[in-house]
């Protein structure tokens, strides 16, 4: 690995120069001296002097003034600092340029025999304005980026993602698995958070599933997997945290327009980003069409003593179809170098209808045999407005201040109307029924962070912060029926429910990090919060109050091995509270067979987490990233199902079981030749779930995994390919079988116009995805399958606008809510 490093920044040299100064083609580079005369060292830290924050992945070249030819160098990390090693004596020149930015050069660096070590402090540089009309990118950012604390999947980077949703886009970031139903599972977990440049969105307060099927794929820059958070993030999300990151750009004014049509999903959007001097104003926005169809089979044997009482069976179709909508505008000035003020909002909404026809057919003493169609509405609103403060200091750009204030909304409307019918079927309806739930969920959040460096040199640094959450959840619903074709409803008190849920989550937090001269870093922090809970269910005059404190802990410990390897081993609690999902005690009797309601009096999920993990990247661009996890869950809330003797079913969720999770994700990726990526991930899990108060066990062993593959083709022509198998997974009281994912895509760019052109063919062989589920139980046994239409081919046309010029923007700080189960 130690020749490794010169190559790879002679490579990265030759990439800068061809770019900014092309009298020095890579083809001049004259090559590196020989190992064994090599012996100091050149080290510094690379700042933008107009806003004092690092400049990331700058070229840094070691000149030979007697030639003017680079002999050797490296690109700034994270930090800005670099540090070029196995300098032979003499004297140097040290050349750093970055796109954007005025190259600086620093004359007579001098490495001597009994100093090799020369630090040249802390360099500034310019930012160069000049706009550029066109930028060649001879290279860019890998599909797959490990970076200390999180693996980041660059979407952007992925054509199949193309006129898709932020689904598509998950199926294929390492760790993760996407069912087809959309739920999103990591290590094995759904307990995790998503936020959307690190902060909530009520877009996914009600089902996380749904929100994802909003955001397009478009707006999508990257994916952060965060599976340590550390002090510094809520102590929600017992897997992790997944963090989407969308697109920005560079000043100037720019935009685009993209459009796709296809046999499952439709849209339209927009972005509109204008940056200039200290103000800058992002927009975008767009709507979709989707069409989706299934149906679900199921036989369920009723159980008394052991004994087969009754047998239900049941067929159902259904189709939905549905728009929505998604958009956001930000705005955020500079006040000046040091400090900046911004807003922004961001809507979303949907409206789905669902209908659905049901057939039941009951084997007892008394049998039934009836068929109901189902006519479902669903109206989904949400808003957040978010004010944001920063405050750098020149000391050092570590040294940082912020205070965030932000406000969600949620709005949902939900209804039904039935129909049912005797079979054989008849013109005469024998029950009717018709429902409305109204429920919202409003948040309002302020947080306020410090940052400070105990030195320049970023070794030492202490987080400390502190944040309020203040959550208001209610819901009313009603019910009427009529008995036969009657158009006289009456309202079914016993159905009613109304209740206010309100919730207070007080936390504060501390955090420390550093990292030694030889290349040792640990982090420690701590996180304390305190909830309180108020719950008036107005419908049964019950109330409820709980209120209870929780210390997080949180401690990372790393070593750096050269200059490509990494260990890391991480223990960390976290905590997960559930959401509205969870707690809506109303009860779901659209199924009169199969009934479900939520749990109001759930208490939150503690978890114990441990990680190590590898990684290293070598030759050919080959990246490895392998992780060993445990997780213990303790008061895990799952879904319980059971049967009365009149052979209905209640399912409902209790904090009933201790989870444990142990597994290992491996990842890597290559770049065989300079057109062809390959990439892929294998997770393997040891899966336990136990429940001493209902006596059951259930345990398997399960994995994942996942294959991409692109190809660069003359005439600005890239094909695609790419797939998933993910294996059987179990529940408390049942399993359900495995399934599997692929696609293909082809693109053409057309660089003069702008204007790119994808199809996307996604599982074009088969129709429909079939998932197989049991459950055995001592009061019942169930033999189920759910099958929905996977297959989708689509075609997108993006077309980009504006003018842009290079430029660095400062990070903007986000609220990040990282708390709520849902489903």
């Amino acid at each position: 690995m130690k020749n490794l490093l010169p190559a790879i920044l002679l490579v990265a040299f030759a990439l800068t120069a061809r770019a900014q100064n092309p009298a020095a083609p890579p083809s001049q580079l004259p090559a590196v001296p020989s190992v064994g005369a090599r012996s100091g060292k050149i080290s510094g830290k690379v700042m933008d002097a107009a806003k004092n924050k690092p400049v990331e992945f700058a070229t840094v070249a070691l000149i030979d003034p007697q030639t003017g030819k680079p002999i050797g160098g490296i690109t700034t990390n994270e930090a800005g600092e670099f540090t070029i090693t196995g300098v032979p004596p003499g004297m140097y020149r040290v050349v750093i340029s970055f796109i954007g930015y005025e190259s600086k050069t620093i004359n007579q660096v001098t490495v001597e025999s009994g100093k090799p070590a020369v630090t040249l402090g802390v360099l500034q540089m310019q930012t160069d304005t000049r706009t550029l009309n066109e930028v060649v990118v001879t290279a860019e950012k890998p599909l797959i980026e490990d970076k200390d604390d999180r693996v980041v999947y660059n979407a952007d980077k992925d054509l199949t993602n193309t006129g898709g949703t932020a689904i598509d886009v998950l199926k294929k970031v390492p760790m993760l698995t996407v069912d087809p139903d959309g739920t999103v599972q990591l290590k094995g977990s759904s307990s995790i958070r998503v936020l959307i440049n690190n902060k909530p969105s009520s877009i996914m307060a009600r089902s996380i599933s749904e929100a994802l099927q909003m955001i397009p794929a478009e707006l999508i820059k990257s994916v952060e997997v965060i599976t340590a958070p550390s002090a510094k993030y809520d102590g929600e999300g017992t897997a992790g945290v997944i963090n989407i990151i969308t697109r920005n750009q560079l000043q100037g004014l720019t935009g685009g327009v993209n459009a796709s049509v296809g046999s499952r999903r439709s849209n339209l959007g927009g972005n509109f980003n204008y940056k200039r001097d200290q103000l800058s104003i992002t927009a975008y926005g767009g709507g979709n069409l989707n069409n989706y169809y299934g149906g679900t089979e199921s036989v369920r044997q009723n159980l008394q003593d052991g004994q087969v009482v009754s047998v239900i069976e049941q067929v159902n179709a259904w189709r939905n179809r549905g728009r929505s909508r998604f958009g956001s505008v930000s705005i955020d000035y500079d006040l000046d170098s040091t400090n900046r003020i911004g807003v922004d909002a961001s809507f979303g909404g949907d409206a789905r209808n669902t209908f659905s026809t049901r057939d039941t057919k009951v084997t007892s003493d008394n049998p039934q045999e009836f068929r109901r169609y189902n006519n479902s509405r669903n109206r989904n609103g949400n808003m957040d407005v978010n004010f944001n403060y920063t405050k750098t200091f020149k000391r050092s750009p570590e040294q940082e201040y912020t205070f965030l204030a932000q406000y969600n909304r949620n709005d949902n409307h939900s209804s039904y109307s039935l129909d049912q019918y005797p079979l054989p079927e008849s013109e005469v309806i024998d029950y009717r029924e018709r429902n409305n739930n109204d429920n919202d969920q409003k948040e309002l959040t302020i947080q306020t962070d410090y940052a400070y460096p105990f030195s320049t040199t970023k070794r030492r640094l202490l987080e400390i912060g502190t944040k309020a959450i203040l959550r208001d959840v209610g819901s009313e619903y009603r019910l009427e029926n009529a008995q036969g074709g009657s158009a006289d409803f009456q309202e079914d008190p016993r159905r009613a429910n109304t209740f206010d849920y309100r919730q207070w989550v007080w936390s504060s937090y501390a955090s420390f990090r550093m990292r030694t001269e030889n290349r040792w870093g640990l982090s420690l922090g701590g996180r304390l919060e305190m909830t309180d809970i108020k719950a008036n269910f107005i419908s049964t005059q019950t109330r409820f109050k709980d209120r209870y404190q929780n210390f997080l802990p949180n401690v990372t410990i790393s070593k750096r091995l050269g200059e490509n390897d990494r260990l890391k081993l991480n223990y960390s609690q976290r905590i997960q509270r559930p959401s509205i999902f969870y707690l809506n005690p109303y009860v779901n009797y659209a199924d009169p067979k199969n009934i479900q309601s939520g749990n109001p009096f759930l208490d939150p999920e503690l978890a114990h987490s441990v990680e190590f993990s590898y990684s290293t990247f070598t030759k050919n661009g080959l990246t490895i990233n392998a992780m060993l996890f445990g997780r213990q869950t303790n008061n895990a809330i799952e879904r319980i199902t059971t049967v009365d003797t009149s052979g209905v079913s209640s399912s409902t969720f209790r904090n009933i079981a201790r989870n444990s999770t142990y597994g290992m994700n491996l990842y890597g990726a290559v770049r065989p030749v300079k057109q062809w990526n390959l990439s892929g991930s294998f997770g393997l899990n040891y899966n336990l779930l136990n429940s001493p108060a209902l006596q059951i066990t259930n345990r398997n062993w399960s994995y994942q995994f996942n294959l991409n593959s692109s190809l660069q083709l003359p005439k600005n022509i890239s094909l695609q390919a790419n797939g998933s198998y993910t294996s059987r997974r179990i529940q408390l009281q049942g399993q359900s079988s495995g399934f599997y994912y692929y696609g293909f895509s082809a693109r053409k760019e057309f660089k003069k116009q702008n204007v790119t052109v994808t199809a996307n063919f996604e599982n074009p062989f088969r129709r429909y995805n079939t998932i197989e589920t049991l459950f055995r139980t001592a009061t019942f046994i169930s033999d189920g399958s759910n099958y929905n239409v996977i297959r989708n081919i689509r075609l997108s046309v993006n077309w980009r606008f504006g003018k842009m010029s290079a430029t660095t923007n400062r990070e903007k700080k986000k609220i990040s809510n990282d708390d709520g189960k849902r489903d």
